[in-house]
């Protein structure tokens, strides 16, 4: 568990006890990192942009700048902003005088001002924020926002003139991106108070614990994890939640051996379609292939065969009986078995449809079978799981809505408490839940929420449980970094909107053999 890349999320009051004794004392060591923080804010947020345009010739930035360290960190990633883009201009709306600011805030915007200064506009905190922010967004539009006003320590309520210039921000139809540091202005440790309502959130260091509450996701929108390398060398076992880091991918990033063949790197069965829903048997196959399987064996309602096989050849497809209205019937178990003994694992779920023979013959399937096993999409059913006969293999995949169907209103971390397995719980921020494992993953993009999306990870899931490099819930963390970076590659090209699911796939290389 130590050695997985994946690092603890804190309370905002453990968060300022770990960095008082991390730093000790030592300003200029608070310096540096507060420098890889900032710069890593300003790459973060040149590389988000592009999921809703090309960034323009002359961008504008907006950089809201408290007396705290979070203001520091605005001013050095607006630093990095100019220095990027040298057509760049910044506007800085600071919300005391400079000589009212922490001494490393103070630092951060001398070294800004000697860089760029012919490039900043500075707003005087004496004057009405809301009409100089108004006489600014009259030239121009503003393409990014960096929300530095406050951090983990604010407090309730929000003092004036706070909240004119946050539910201003909120209304501005003339800012195009919005990005906050480490937590967005009124997201608190005590509650949430007319917050900024930020695109992404870019977690420094630490995810503080206010940041994943449900109830906060609409400010704190899509989540980045910054490591800053707090926990190096710490032993994360004393906290159930960790981030997954975003280096993680690393650990597939690896030469194939010179003897090995195909059967060495995994052989996956698929139990998948239906003759309504084929598409989604292709795009799990699709996925499994691009993920690097060594073979597949995919077991599919006979009348989808021809097509199935002239499109992707790769594939072993095995046509299988199917019930009138085309779903997988259970007389194919006989033909299913003689290959369940040469698959290292299996996926079943995608586009099977609702008809209850078909998960009959799921669940007889699964109860066959030795190795690990994923439960997707249609295959996610009370009347399928409780009756396995042993569930410590199994990795299941749920939308919110099918976790439901197979939970009810119990919440993952109980239910997880009553069922051994691995829970992929897909969302926004997709959650791996186990007996070892309570892990985050931000990557990803809104990209994703369309359909499809679901049966390529699935795919790209069974690839590496057939692999059986890794542990099941380490497989399963694996293949939701590696799709959600695949997405925001795709976006980060051709936007969030016009694009399609399958997309995705061609992003999967350029994810795996790139640094972020």
């Amino acid at each position: 568990m130590k050695s997985f890349p994946a690092d603890p999320i804190l309370s905002c009051e453990e968060s300022l006890a770990f960095e008082k004794d991390f730093f000790q004392g030592d300003e200029e060591h608070e310096w540096q990192v507060m420098t890889q923080a900032g710069e890593g804010v300003g790459d973060a947020l040149l590389r988000d942009m592009r999921e809703l345009r090309t960034i323009p010739p002359r961008p504008r930035i907006l950089a809201l700048v408290g007396k705290g360290h979070n203001g520091g960190d605005a001013l050095i990633a607006t630093q990095r902003f100019l220095r990027t883009i040298p057509t760049a201009r910044a506007v800085v709306l600071p919300l005391a005088e400079w000589d009212d600011c922490r001494p490393l805030t103070r630092r951060a915007w001398g070294e800004l001002k000697e860089s760029a200064e012919k490039r900043i506009q500075v707003m005087d905190p004496r004057n009405n924020p809301i009409t100089e922010l108004e006489q600014a967004v009259e030239k121009n539009e503003f393409n990014a926002l960096v929300d530095g006003f406050l951090g983990m320590q604010a407090k309730l309520p929000l003092r004036d003139p706070l909240p004119e210039i946050l539910q201003w921000i909120n209304q501005c139809d003339k800012i195009a991106v919005r990005v906050a540091v480490d937590l967005p202005t009124g997201v608190t440790a005590e509650g949430t108070e007319n917050p900024l309502r930020a695109d992404f959130t870019y977690c420094t260091g630490i995810v503080k614990e206010p940041v994943l509450d449900p109830s906060n996701a609409e400010w704190v929108g899509r989540l980045r994890y910054l490591n800053l390398g707090f926990f190096k060398d710490a032993d994360p076992s004393g906290h159930t939640r960790r981030v997954l880091r975003s280096d993680a991918l690393r650990a597939l990033r690896k030469l194939r051996r010179a003897d090995g063949d195909k059967r060495a790197h995994g052989h996956l069965f698929m139990l998948a379609g239906s003759r309504s829903l084929g598409g989604a048997a292709m795009m799990a196959a699709q996925g499994a292939l691009k993920a690097g399987v060594g073979l597949i064996t995919a077991g599919i309602p006979e009348s989808l065969h021809p097509a199935f096989v002239a499109q992707l050849p790769e594939v072993m497809w095995v046509p299988l009986p199917e019930t009138p209205d085309g779903s997988l019937a259970l007389e194919g178990l006989g033909k299913i078995r003689q290959y369940l003994d040469r698959a290292t694992a299996l996926v079943t779920g995608p586009g099977l449809g609702i008809e209850k023979e078909t998960h009959s013959l799921v669940r007889e399937v699964c109860n066959l079978f030795d190795g690990s096993i994923l439960l997707d999409a249609d295959a996610i059913r009370p009347e399928i799981f409780s009756k396995l006969k042993q569930t410590e293999n199994v990795v299941i995949t749920p939308h919110a809505g099918e976790f439901a169907r197979l939970a009810g209103d119990t919440v993952p971390q109980k239910w997880m408490e009553e069922n051994s397995c691995t829970l992929v719980l897909k969302g926004a921020h997709t959650q791996i839940l186990s007996s070892n494992y309570h892990l985050y993953c931000f990557g990803g993009s809104s990209l994703l929420a369309r359909g499809g999306s679901g049966d390529l990870l699935a795919g790209i899931l069974g690839a590496l449980l057939a692999k059986g490099t890794f542990p099941n819930e380490e497989s399963a963390a694996l293949a939701v970094q590696w799709h959600g970076r695949a997405a925001e590659t795709l976006a980060r090209q051709h936007g969030q909107e016009a694009v399609r699911t399958t997309e995705i796939l061609t992003n999967l290389s350029f994810a795996l053999r790139n640094d972020f």
